[in-house]
C-alpha cells in the first residue's frame, strides 16, 4: 500500500530540473555575465581613451570632435548631442551631434529640465514622466544633463533614441541609457571647456593692455612678424598707421591720471569702430597706439587715419562731469613694401612720419612718401 506522503515526494521528483537542463541554465547565465563584464570593459576602455583627449584638448573643437568620435561607441544606437551656452543670451546653440538627426539646431535653456534643475533629467514615458519642451516623444527615452564645471553652466548633453525602433526594444535601450556613463562624461567634457576658457582667458590677459582692451606690444610685435611673412609670400600690401595723443602730459597734470585713462579708453573705443576684422589696434604705450591694417595701400591708410583723427577731434570728452576741452591726435602712416621690408623699418618709418606730424603743429596725418 502506497502512502499519500509517498506520492508527493513522486511529485517533486518529476518537478526536479534535469542536471542537463541546469547546466545549460548555469552555463547561459554565466555566459550572460562574461557578455556583460565584456561590455562593461569595452565601454571603460572607450571611456578612458575620451577623457584623455578631453583633458589634453586644446579649444573647444578639438574636444567636441573627441565627443563625436566616442558618442557612438559609447551609446549605440542613439541619438548624441551637446549644446553649448552662447557668451550673450538665453540661448544653447548645438556644437556636435551624432546618430540621426532629430535634434534641434539651437534651443533655449529655459526649455530644458535639466538645465533649470541643475541635475540630470530622464524620462522614459511620456505619459508618466515630465518631458522637456525641447524632446519629441517619438524619440524616448531621453536624458538630458547640465554642463556644469567650476561653479559655471557650460551647456548641455542630451540623448535620444532613434524614433522607428519598435517598443520592446526602446524598453532594452532606456536600461542601458548609461545614466552614469553619461554623467562621467558630462563632467568630463564640462570640465574641459572650463579649463579651455581659463587657458583663453589667461592668454587674453597676456596679449590684452589692461586698461583700454586693445591689443598690446607683446602681442603687436609678434604679429607683425606672421603678417610680414604672409605679405611678402602673397605679395599683398600691409599698412601700417602710428598715433600719438597730443598734450597728453597736460591732460594728466590738468585734470588727474583717471581723467587721462578716461581719454585713453575713449579713444581706443574710436579706434575699434574703425577697424576690420582682418585689422589690428594695439596700445603699445603710454598714449601711442598702433593700428596694422592688412591687405591695405598706403592710401588707406591714410585715408583711415584721417577719418581716426577727425573722430577724435569732434568727440567731446567729459570725465566726472568736467569738461576736458578738445583733444586731438598726430598720425603717421607707412605701407609695406614701399617703406620698410621688415617689421623694425616699417615701425621707424611710420613713427618718423607721426613724429612729423607732431612737429608741423600736431592733430594732422603725414604719409612716409611725403618725407621721401
Amino acid at each position: 500500500m502506497v502512502k499519500s506522503g509517498d506520492n508527493r515526494t513522486g511529485e517533486d521528483n518529476q518537478s526536479v530540473e534535469p542536471p542537463e537542463q541546469a547546466n545549460e541554465a548555469r552555463i547561459s547565465d554565466l555566459l550572460d555575465e562574461i557578455y556583460d563584464l565584456e561590455q562593461f570593459r569595452r565601454e571603460q576602455l572607450t571611456l578612458r581613451k575620451l577623457s584623455g583627449f578631453l583633458k589634453n584638448s586644446l579649444t573647444n573643437q578639438e574636444a567636441l570632435a573627441a565627443i563625436e568620435c566616442y558618442g557612438p561607441q559609447l551609446w549605440p544606437g542613439a541619438t548624441g548631442s551637446i549644446y553649448l551656452l552662447k557668451a550673450t543670451g538665453n540661448n544653447l546653440e548645438r556644437s556636435a551631434t551624432w546618430g540621426e538627426e532629430l535634434t534641434n539646431q539651437s534651443l533655449e535653456w529655459q526649455a530644458c529640465w535639466a538645465m533649470r534643475n541643475l541635475q540630470p533629467h530622464f524620462v522614459r514615458d511620456s505619459s508618466s514622466e515630465v518631458l522637456c519642451q525641447h524632446v519629441s516623444p517619438a524619440t524616448l527615452p531621453s536624458l538630458c544633463i547640465p554642463l556644469v564645471a567650476q561653479g559655471q553652466l557650460r551647456g548641455l548633453l542630451h540623448l535620444q533614441r532613434i524614433k522607428d525602433i519598435s517598443e520592446t526594444s526602446r524598453q532594452k535601450l532606456s536600461a542601458d541609457l548609461g545614466l552614469s556613463l553619461a554623467v562621467m562624461v558630462a563632467e568630463d567634457l564640462g570640465l574641459a571647456l572650463a579649463n579651455m576658457s581659463l587657458r583663453e582667458s589667461l592668454r587674453e590677459q597676456s596679449i590684452r593692455d589692461s586698461l583700454t582692451g586693445l591689443f598690446n606690444r607683446r602681442f603687436m610685435d609678434e604679429y607683425l612678424v606672421q603678417e610680414f611673412a604672409r605679405a611678402e609670400r602673397k605679395s599683398r600690401n600691409l599698412s601700417m598707421i602710428a598715433l600719438d595723443v597730443d598734450h597728453f602730459k597736460h591732460i594728466n597734470d590738468s585734470f588727474g591720471h583717471e581723467a587721462g585713462d578716461a581719454v585713453l579708453k575713449q579713444i581706443s573705443t574710436i579706434l575699434q569702430a574703425h577697424v576690420r576684422d582682418s585689422d589690428v589696434a594695439a596700445r603699445i604705450g603710454g598714449e601711442e597706439f598702433l593700428l596694422l591694417l592688412a591687405e591695405s595701400s598706403l592710401l588707406l591708410a591714410t585715408q583711415r587715419a584721417e577719418s581716426i583723427r577727425n573722430a577724435i577731434s569732434d568727440m567731446s570728452f567729459i570725465f566726472d562731469d568736467r569738461e576736458l576741452g578738445r583733444i586731438t591726435a598726430s598720425f603717421g602712416a607707412a605701407a609695406y613694401p614701399d617703406h620698410g621690408r621688415t617689421p623694425e623699418a616699417l615701425r621707424r618709418a611710420v613713427d618718423k612720419a607721426m613724429y612729423e606730424a607732431k612737429r608741423n603743429g600736431r592733430n594732422q596725418v603725414v604719409s612716409a612718401h611725403m618725407l621721401n
